[in-house]
């Protein structure tokens, strides 16, 4: 843990070494600043943003690795959703599936895209204060070169005062010069002053992800012998980037509006779907597959299931499917248009959570038994 704030730390001592060092010397930076307002604003400007980028993504990354560290030290109650580390909670949350070390090292390059991506906003902050200080380069060359032509070709050396035209005409080349220097020297400064921030987070997040790689290989390890029949979400067909996103933004949009999400499954060994239940008997099933006979005929077996263990309760079992278009297609099967017109219906339909011990505990045994249920249904034959 102090590894990790350590790099927080170098990063604010050093942006304010650079905060006091601008306003001991000001007035040579603010003379830097003007010598041409338009590009040297645009490079400070971007500067700003890039030190402002990397400290965002650094605070997003703190409550992370607080959520890391409270999961496997065995603390309930943190209320956090993690974004980066989604994809582990997604797997230790998942009782369907059991983590080998295919699993695990899968999970690991989830993780490790994400932070990639985090990086990749950074360096290209960086890049872009480069090109800009080049850019101001060439620009003030421009009108150095150009100065000096226009100098010389309205020069009049027989004139009496060609030295006193040949002074003001100094002004403009001289200028020119003035704006390459400045931007390339601001460019630089902005580019080694963001680089060496987005390095301070580029090492707080391999110290995170070290830490995750050592408690996942410890749990994993603690579990060898796994012998109930289960179900991997990572096997059979491939979830690509794209449908696991999908399927985490649906798992957050039930867990947000109060359900209890028990289980994350495979419909047909294939399709990944989430499974959440609510109050009052209500069981909903979501996936992004939307072939109604595939639907139908898991819902049938779902409610016989039912039927069959559960005298006299009445389980209003729900397929909510994502399609092209939003329609009810009745027989309890929903299909939405997007993700996003999901999670508006799961907005306005959120569950109402008990109140009562006695109403929490027969939701705690409604909820255990849902979990048996699917275990039962959708565990793999052999």
């Amino acid at each position: 843990m102090k590894k990790f704030h350590r790099h927080l730390n170098i990063m604010s001592v050093f942006t304010a070494i650079l905060l006091i060092t601008a306003l001991i010397f000001w007035r040579t930076f603010l003379n830097i600043a003007i010598t041409n307002v338009i590009l040297n604003g645009i490079i400070i400007g971007t500067a700003v943003f890039g030190i402002g980028l990397c400290f965002k993504n650094m605070f997003d990354l703190l409550p992370e690795h607080k959520w890391l560290h409270a999961y496997f030290d065995g603390k309930s109650g943190f209320g956090f959703t993690p974004k980066i580390l989604r994809p582990v909670a997604l797997a230790l949350h998942n009782r369907h599936l059991h983590i080998t070390t295919t699993n695990l090292s899968e999970i690991l390059d989830l993780v490790s895209l994400r932070m990639e991506d985090e990086r990749e906003r950074v360096r290209y902050v960086t890049n872009t204060l480069i090109f800009l200080g080049l850019l101001g380069t060439f620009w003030g060359l421009i009108l150095t070169v150009g100065g000096f032509a226009d100098l010389l070709l309205h020069l009049d050396f027989e004139n009496a005062s060609v030295l006193q035209e040949m002074q003001v005409g100094m002004a403009k080349p001289l200028s020119g010069m003035a704006t390459a220097f400045t931007s390339s020297l601001l460019g630089l400064a902005g580019s080694l002053t963001v680089g060496f921030l987005g390095l301070q987070l580029q090492f707080a997040q391999n110290t995170m992800f070290n830490e995750l790689t050592d408690f996942m290989t410890q749990y994993v390890l603690q579990k060898p012998g796994e012998t109930k029949q289960i179900q991997e979400i990572t096997s059979n067909a491939p979830v690509n980037e794209d449908v696991y996103n999908k399927i985490s933004t649906i798992y957050d949009s039930f867990t947000n509006n109060g359900y209890e999400v028990c289980d994350l499954i495979r419909i047909d060994g294939k399709y990944p779907a989430v499974i959440a239940i609510g109050s009052d008997e209500k069981l909903f099933i979501a996936t992004l597959n939307n072939d109604f006979y595939t639907l139908q005929n898991m819902l049938k077996r779902i409610e016989l299931c039912f039927a069959d263990t559960l005298e006299g309760i009445n389980i209003d079992t729900r397929v909510l499917c994502v399609s092209n278009k939003n329609v009810d297609l009745g027989n309890k099967v929903i299909r939405f248009a997007s993700v996003d017109a999901l999670d508006k219906y799961l907005a306005s339909h959120p569950n109402i959570r008990p109140k009562t011990k006695s109403e929490r505990d027969d939701f705690n045994a409604y909820s255990e038994y849902i979990g048996t249920a699917i275990d039962y249904l959708f565990k793999p034959n052999k």
